[in-house]
């Protein structure tokens, strides 16, 4: 958990940046390899330390992702304010 940890110190302080770069990071880790061969490539400490903290995070990225799509699956609607509607070219 070495290098996660100092992951966490060089991201940005920004929580969108940092969600955006553990994405990317699990992203190309699953993509380089099997999860059958982290298993067995990843250092054992890494592993007990996954196997201790994902179920904590795995529920938290779940929970914001129901919370995303309740807000998400409702298509767009037609704006209907028309004062607050850009026309532009006035000027």
């Amino acid at each position: 958990m070495i290098g996660v940890r100092l992951a966490r110190r060089t991201m940005a302080d920004d929580p969108s940046e940092q969600l955006l770069g553990v994405i990317d990071t699990l992203d190309e880790l699953a993509g380089s390899c099997t999860p059958e061969e982290a298993a067995e490539q990843l250092d054992p400490v890494v592993l007990q330390a996954f196997w201790r903290d994902w179920p904590h995070t795995s529920v938290w990225a779940g929970n914001l992702w129901r919370t995303l799509n309740r807000d998400l699956e409702a298509p767009a609607s037609e704006r209907l304010d028309r004062d607050v509607d850009e026309v532009g070219g006035s000027g």
